[in-house]
Formats: structure tokens, C-alpha cells, sequence
């Protein structure tokens, strides 16, 4: 059965550095959502439509995955519950396994500067590099945690983060 672990949570949170750590521990392959927008940014100008390829190229990747009883770790932002509820269950439909992971920040002035060191050199998917900016977007978003799924405060050591991520998985 394979199993897909998911980092999910708003942007600036730590959702890549903790994806791309736990890979090399594991020694398990991470999809980036970042990475296919970047990629299709180069072709598509609108938004809406580069995060749906995003999502279509995923479930057809996961696809195979799951068929092959591979694993695989995402940094997917996943940002509304009920969108995760029904990735979790057409998972499940296709006899694969979900484990999610949300990570946060709790201090603002860490993720304001995140997000300020982004504004160097964007990429396509920085669209929003400044806190207030990033607020007013998500303000229609109700994060909310899930049953079972671990709430990382990525102002804590990696090391500490990563302990918490292997007793939960």
C-alpha cells in the first residue's frame, strides 16, 4: 500500500524545507507543487489555470504511485480542510494511504521574513512576498487542523520538527 505524506499549509510556512528533509531521510522522492507552476508559468500566463495543472498532473502522477505501491512525499499548500478531506478519500478509493502534516508559524516576524527574502528573486509561484499581503489573501480561508494530523511550528529546530514527523508517521 503506498503511502502519501503531505505538507500542506500557507505560504512561507516551512512546507518545503521540512518535505525536502524528511525526503533525504527516507530516501523518498517529494513533488513540489512549486515546481510544476514554475514550470507551466513559462506557458500559461493565467493563475487559475497553472494550479490546475498543478492539481491534474498530481492526481494522475499519484495515479501511478499508487499502483505501484511507491510512496511519495508532496508540498502541496492545501489550504482548505474540505479539499484535503476529499484528496484523502479518492486516495483512499484508490487503496492508497494519506498522512498529513500542517505547518505554521507562530511567530509573524519569522514568516514575514520569509516571505521579505522572497522578494529578492521571485519565482512564478511567489506571487505574495509580504505577511499583510498574504493575510489579506487567505483571509476567506478556514485552516483548519484535521483529525490526526500533525500541527509543525516551523519556528522550532529542524531537528525537533523532524522527531515529531517520524513518531507521527
Amino acid at each position: 500500500m503506498s503511502t502519501i505524506i503531505l505538507f500542506r499549509g500557507k505560504a512561507g510556512t516551512g512546507k518545503t524545507t521540512l518535505s525536502n528533509e524528511l525526503g533525504k531521510r527516507l530516501k523518498t522522492a517529494v513533488l513540489h507543487k512549486d515546481d510544476i507552476y514554475d514550470s507551466v508559468a513559462k506557458h500559461v500566463s493565467a493563475h487559475e489555470a497553472r494550479n490546475q495543472i498543478c492539481f491534474d498532473f498530481l492526481y494522475r502522477f499519484l495515479e501511478t504511485v499508487i499502483a505501484t505501491e511507491a510512496d511519495v512525499i508532496l508540498d502541496y499548500g492545501f489550504n482548505h480542510s474540505d479539499d484535503v478531506l476529499k484528496f484523502k478519500h479518492w486516495i483512499e478509493e484508490k487503496g492508497g494511504k494519506l498522512k498529513t502534516l500542517i505547518c505554521i508559524c507562530s511567530d509573524e516576524s519569522i514568516w514575514a521574513q520569509r516571505l521579505a527574502e522572497r522578494s529578492n528573486e521571485p519565482k512564478a509561484n511567489q506571487l505574495i512576498t509580504d505577511l499583510d499581503e498574504l493575510k489579506e489573501h487567505y483571509k476567506h480561508v478556514r485552516l483548519e487542523f484535521l483529525d490526526g494530523e500533525l500541527v509543525l511550528d516551523t519556528v522550532q529546530p529542524i531537528d525537533s520538527l523532524m522527531d515529531q514527523v517520524f513518531k507521527s508517521i
